[in-house]
């Protein structure tokens, strides 16, 4: 039911991003906690910053932070000075190192594309990269660390508020801020007021039922939503920035609390960016809506491209007993899947013993590696490599990174996988005509018009294959997938294909893996 309303409101979102009125597009940071020409482009409304600790998540997010002109704040909020201040005692040798740092913003405004950047060299300078008379546009922010209030002088000071001699301001939440809070807690809330003493505040609850109490004795979770409830239900058009936000929370809210997070997106113009270690938050929006933050091999902090839920889990958290198997692209997904339809039935092998993930390119398996090794899941992972890319340089540099003996394997053939499939269909079609569902002769006619077709195309020969594939599949009015599949399958079951040396290298390593 979650899933559903996701996927209809990141539709929704998507074709409301082009409309929006202020959209912060792009963040560039440069000499600042160990971040090196970092760009961070953001592609969605609502974006998750996701990676290991010290990676940079909150780095970017309080940088965003300073890319507008609040309406309201003071001259000292929302800027570099006081989001990323320096210790420089009067006194003693022990101060931070001030180096030059740069961040740059991108922007879509009312008035068109806009940039603007921060630079310090001794003090911080802004500037708008020549364009005179240019002003830093101006947008609501809201900036939150769910984990605030969880020390004992924060608290200290929430309850020197009982001391006070005047009486607390007392403000009722909204009904829209109510109804936020109550589609994600369980709770039946009679009331829920702010009581407010200087700059001091603190939330009350009544319950119904006749429970009554202050934020001080809730949970971590229902303080969290209450107070983002408080705070962002009805801001209109704001940049919304929060860290950790899936702190203190149950795995099931934090799913509720992003749908409703996506829908104030998607009713008051909001751009939301939030930092997390959680898979739940990472899958509750679209993958060009995840942000990698990693170290490559020279400890520099990069984006990774967003990842497969395969790559993602083993990264981010949900670690689990399947073997999982990493290969190129989809039609080569399509094959190895032919071919575990093989194996499944010489083995009874459950079909979420084994998953396949993909998207990624050979250059970045090694890398893949290095990481799956960082976070002691390499045992329980397989490369498959495409066929054109067998350099033994390769497979060494990913059993280097391993650190391990990890298996490489490669698909048949001396081309890439659509050539493969290309090139072997009509002798499978001959062989297995019943089976694959396609007259010989009508396939080969229908392969001779498509050769015709692209005989002077331009192009690399690999992508002619895969718009020929993709071509012949309508023709055969198949999905390409199931036609690679098929071919995988069948080619598996012949003893005599090409395909043999995967297949027993394949079985091998399920054997082993089996056996722990």
């Amino acid at each position: 039911m979650i899933e559903r309303r996701l996927d209809k409101v990141w539709r929704q979102l998507r074709g409301k991003k082009p409309h929006m009125p202020h959209f912060l597009d792009e963040v560039y940071l440069d000499g600042i906690r160990g971040l090196e020409k970092l760009r961070v482009i953001f592609d969605y409304p609502v974006s998750v910053v996701a990676g290991g600790n010290a990676t940079g998540k909150s780095t970017v997010l309080f940088a965003a932070a300073c890319a507008y002109k609040v309406p309201g704040a003071g001259p000292r909020e929302y800027v570099p000075s006081t989001l990323f201040p320096d210790f420089r005692p009067k006194q003693g040798a022990r101060q931070d190192r001030r180096d030059e740092v740069v961040l740059r913003f991108e922007y879509s405004t009312p008035d068109g594309r806009r940039s603007m950047q921060w630079r310090r060299v001794k003090g911080w300078n802004r500037s708008f990269l020549g364009r005179k008379h240019a002003r830093q546009p101006e947008r609501s922010l809201y900036l939150r660390t769910l984990s605030n209030l969880s020390n004992p002088s924060e608290v200290r000071g929430v309850l020197s508020m009982s001391r006070a001699k005047t009486a607390f301001r007392e403000t009722p939440l909204t009904a829209s801020q109510i109804r936020f809070a109550r589609q994600v807690l369980p709770f039946h809330y009679e009331e829920v007021v702010e009581l407010a003493s200087g700059r001091k505040n603190l939330l009350f609850a009544a319950r119904r039922g006749g429970a009554e109490y202050s934020e001080l004795h809730m949970a971590a979770g229902e303080r969290a939503i209450l107070r983002l409830c408080q705070e962002i239900a009805q801001l209109e058009g704001a940049l919304v920035l929060i860290d950790e936000v899936e702190a203190g929370l149950h795995p099931w809210v934090q799913q509720l609390l992003m749908l409703h997070l996506h829908e104030l997106a998607l009713r008051r113009d909001l751009q939301i960016i939030v930092t997390s270690h959680s898979p739940i938050v990472l899958n509750s929006v679209p993958p060009n809506a995840r942000i990698f933050l990693d170290r490559n091999t020279a400890g520099r902090i990069v984006v990774r491209p967003p990842y497969r839920d395969l790559v993602q889990d083993a990264l981010y958290g949900r670690a689990d007993d399947s073997l999982n198997i990493l290969c190129e692209d989809d039609t080569a997904e399509a094959i190895l899947e032919g071919v575990l339809d093989h194996l499944r039935l010489r083995w009874t092998i459950k079909r979420t013993a084994v998953r396949i993930g993909r998207d990624t390119g050979a250059n970045e398996f090694s890398t893949h590696a290095a990481a799956f090794r960082k976070f002691g899941q390499i045992q329980n992972f397989v490369f498959v490599l495409d066929g054109d890319a067998r350099d033994p340089n390769v497979r060494q540099k990913i059993r280097h990174n391993a650190g391990i003996e990890v298996p490489v394997l490669y698909l048949p053939g001396q081309e890439a996988p659509e050539a493969w499939v290309w090139k072997t269909l009509p002798a499978c079609a001959e062989r297995e005509a019943e089976k694959l569902g396609i007259d010989p002769g009508e396939l080969a006619h229908t392969m001779a018009q498509v050769d015709a077709v692209y005989a002077s195309a331009a192009g690399s020969r690999s992508e002619i294959a895969k718009e020929k594939l993709h071509e012949l599949s309508q023709r055969l009015k198949r999905e390409t997938a199931e036609v690679c599949r098929l071919v995988g399958r069948l080619e598996a079951e012949s003893a005599d294909s090409d395909i043999q040396p995967l297949v027993e290298e394949l079985e091998a390593t399920l054997q082993a893996w089996r056996s722990g």
